[in-house]
């Protein structure tokens, strides 16, 4: 897909958080958005000692609640690497069930389907049949280890075949995962260097930079305090560094969410009490004991938030409107789950306003 300068490529994992997220966003929001989605894989129950779900259960709802929560918005539709080989009880791999049933919507979708060069043939094929069919492109997700490899050119000419589409049918997203990126000029140069090996970029429809600086585990003591951006403080280096008519990418990032996240065996650990509040170049995170041992504590924090200085008023995101409810207690301390979605809420829209700043409203 063709995107503006100024449009925001957040990857979401698909659980309730984000697609609430998403769904709870203005209509001006999501018109600057195209989201990066990955079904993803299925929870570990600690108690039972086995997946939670099956493949059918976990990707069955996906097509409806895809359409209830974005409708026919584009966003790239991608299938974690260890249920993409999977089959559905009728035989089929999950990407073509879930691009028949997006099929069948009532107006239809504008979801792309995506893989990569470590995807197994029968999935490339599948995403093939989905790009023949419904002939709106492919994404590729490509790692800066594969860029990396001897032989990257001829695998991705490879893949291309594959899928049967032309350069101008297909969107790269480089996903750099969430690498150190300091010295920032060091890592430019690195990444330059490893760029140069996929030719011409100016030939592919779309170009994506994708990662994040958000910690798999947060290593601050209570009561919080700020972790840098480096994600996007990097790409604002990197885009000033750019000659002029040079291909410029998409920002994209994993919001507050870690791209390795893994579900935690919640008997054994109590997550903490947290408001993840983004900044210019920063986030602050205001945080207190366990969550489910004293859930007032997310008043005292939202307080804290609303009072701090830097909070944006309840009219800058759905986030920030709850935030300055539990503040004044007029909502409750809900879920962690809520309190995440929160803090994406919050975060897609200061993205947005970093990369109006850069670029410009429009």
């Amino acid at each position: 897909m063709i995107l503006k300068p100024n449009t925001y490529v957040p990857s979401l994992r698909w659980r309730q958080a984000e697609y609430q997220a998403l769904l709870r966003l203005s209509d001006a929001a999501k018109s600057r958005i195209v989201p990066f989605i990955t079904i993803p894989d299925i929870e570990y129950d600690f108690e039972l000692k086995r997946p939670s779900s099956t493949v059918e259960k976990h990707v069955k709802p996906f097509p409806k609640r895809y359409i209830a929560k974005w409708g026919k918005r584009p966003a790239w539709i991608d299938v974690h690497e260890t249920i993409a080989n999977s089959t559905m009880s009728d035989g089929k791999l999950v990407a073509t069930h879930v691009f028949d049933e997006l099929r069948k919507a009532k107006g239809g979708n504008s979801g792309v389907p995506v893989t990569s060069l470590d995807a197994p043939a029968a999935v490339n094929k599948a995403v093939a049949d989905i790009v023949a069919l419904d002939k709106r492109g492919v994404g590729f997700r490509i790692r800066l280890e594969h860029i990396m490899k001897a032989g990257f050119t001829s695998r991705l000419a490879a893949l291309i075949k594959a899928i049967g589409v032309g350069s101008h049918e297909v969107d790269l997203v480089i996903d750099l995962g969430a690498p150190n990126y300091e010295p920032y000029e060091d890592f430019a140069a690195a990444l330059f260097a490893a760029m140069s090996k996929m030719g011409d970029v100016s030939l592919y429809r779309s170009l994506v930079l994708l990662g994040t600086a958000y910690p798999e585990s947060v290593k601050l003591d209570k009561p919080g305090g700020e972790l840098p951006r480096h994600d996007w403080l990097f790409f604002e280096a990197l885009m000033s560094k750019l000659d002029k008519g040079a291909r410029r990418p998409n920002f994209g990032d994993y919001t507050i969410v870690h791209p390795k996240f893994e579900a935690l065996d919640f008997r054994k650990i109590k997550s903490s009490g947290k408001v993840v509040y983004a900044l210019k170049g920063k986030w602050h995170i205001r945080k207190g004991g366990a969550f489910t041992l004293n859930r007032a504590q997310m008043h005292d924090h939202c307080d804290f938030i609303v009072n701090s200085g830097f909070f944006r008023g309840a009219d800058f995101s759905n986030g920030d409107e709850y935030i300055k409810k539990c503040a004044t207690k007029s909502e409750g301390p809900s879920t962690l789950t809520r309190w995440k979605e929160i803090g994406i809420s919050h975060h897609i829209m200061h993205v947005l306003e970093d990369l109006s700043t850069l670029y410009g409203p429009s």
